[in-house]
């Protein structure tokens, strides 16, 4: 029995050894930072023997830099960590994006990619107010110094907390004091709703309001405690003549003015088209041969589609949502999947990619890792992609890998069914040697017996 526990037990510890833990690779970042102040960013490896790392940033910031190429001492796999200082320069959003490789101690080598972004604003008014009281009032003691600051004690705070148009889509920042709106000519009147972001500051300049066709203008006046005033204006455009246009069941109105555009990040070209005697404003992508125009829905939401004119009228214009997904250094326009190129086992859902919703397809609903369609801005390649869900990450998903994959898993199939079969045999054997050993120790103790009976 020893004999055959030694021969399984190298077998099962080799099949064990065949499989690997898999490589990862992280970023991190805080979601937020003051203007001034400095963060770290750092990325983690596991599961990984040599490695090459990459971290830079865009936007207001300073250093937040990683450029690192490395390999274990054993040449095993191991865990890694990396960090940087990154120094916010100003507000805005600042970009950090993660790219490079990582090979495990088999040879499989895999692409890392990944990006993080952080807000950054300025620190409140009312902090910077309150350490300068603190600081006047330590350094005098005189009745001039305690009338100053009881004028000091007053608050500055003039901005808003939040500032709307009922009905309509307006992207409030309260450092943010302009904004521009365009409404069909069947709005009459409008709501302007706004809060003061502190309770001692006084709004004027809400409520309802008439418009009337072109151009509208409204201003929200905050006055501080102390009567720092600060004005936010609205621009209300009413359009004579909309352009209307129906997709998916739900009518859209084309935005006829170049600012009013959400705006692209990737290289193209300003435009102008003509449609019955109006001009419409819109981009042009040269390299995948896009045209993309504003099209508003009747909340007031503006995004671009990308139009498709046909020469005379043999078709309907057509227009269809551009849903841009972003990599660092790769841009991605969303297709509609080809039924031909969904992969066996995969289910069809919706997720939630760069915050734009979806069609993907997943092995399972819980899974992090699902397959959308694409095409890359740059080269005008058309792939299936994989995102990672958690990393926030996708690559092109390659099928090659996957088949090989596949091979391995069916491989340790047959090693799976081999010691099955191999252990059930050993069993059959060993039993088949111990009924035989029993049949003779019984026939032994029957001749026994016999001998005895023959001697009484």
């Amino acid at each position: 029995m020893k004999k055959i526990i030694y021969v399984i037990l190298p077998i099962l510890m080799f099949f064990a050894l065949t499989f690997e833990a898999k490589a990862a690779a992280s970023l991190n970042a805080p979601s937020s930072a003051y203007n001034g102040s400095s963060f770290t960013v750092s990325v983690n490896l596991s599961g990984v023997a040599s490695w090459e790392v990459h971290v830079s940033a865009s936007g207001p910031v300073s250093g937040c830099v990683i450029n690192a190429a490395d390999a274990t001492e054993n040449a095993g796999n191991g865990s890694k960590t990396y960090s940087a200082t990154c120094k916010a320069t100003g507000t805005g959003t600042i970009r950090v994006n993660l790219s490079g490789n990582t090979t495990t101690e088999s040879g499989y080598k895999t692409n890392i990619s990944g990006s993080r972004s952080v807000t950054v604003t300025n620190r409140t008014s009312n902090s910077s107010s309150n350490s300068n009281k603190n600081s006047s009032s330590s350094s005098s003691k005189s009745s001039s110094s305690n009338n100053s600051n009881s004028n000091n004690s007053k608050s500055s705070d003039n901005t808003l907390k939040s500032l709307s148009v009922e009905g309509q889509s307006l992207s409030f920042n309260k450092n943010t004091t302009t904004y521009n709106l365009s409404v069909g000519n069947d709005i009459k009147k409008i709501k302007i709703n706004a809060e003061a972001s502190d309770s001692k500051a006084t709004v004027a300049g809400t409520g309802e309001k008439e418009v009337k066709e072109g151009d509208n203008k409204f201003d929200v006046v905050v006055t501080a405690e102390n009567g720092d005033k600060k004005t936010y204006t609205i621009n209300v455009n009413v359009d004579a003549e909309p352009i209307t246009v129906t997709v998916g069941g739900k009518k859209y109105t084309l935005v006829k003015k170049a600012d009013e555009l959400p705006e692209l990040n990737i290289e193209h070209e300003d435009l102008t088209l003509n449609f019955d005697g109006q001009e419409i404003p819109a981009y042009r992508i040269d390299k995948i041969n896009y045209v993309l125009v504003g099209l508003r829905d009747e909340e007031g939401n503006i995004k671009l589609y990308k139009y498709d004119s046909y020469k005379d009228g043999e078709k309907p214009d057509k227009y269809t949502l551009f849903r841009q997904l972003t990599l660092p250094q790769m841009y991605v326009v969303y297709l509609s999947f080809p039924e031909k190129s969904i992969p066996d086992g995969f289910k069809k859902y919706t997720e939630e990619i760069n915050g734009e919703k979806v069609t993907v397809y997943k092995l399972s609903k819980n899974s992090d890792y699902c397959l959308f369609y694409g095409m890359n801005i740059e080269t005008g390649e058309k792939n299936i992609y994989k995102y990672d869900k958690k990393e926030q990450t996708f690559q092109i998903y390659d099928r090659e890998e996957l088949d090989s994959l596949d091979k391995k898993m069916q491989e340790y199939k047959y090693v799976i069914v081999g010691l099955i079969g191999f252990s059930a045999l050993l069993l059959i054997i060993i039993v088949i040697i111990f009924a035989t050993r029993k049949g003779r120790f019984i026939k032994k103790i029957q001749k026994i017996q016999n001998r005895k009976m023959a001697q009484l």
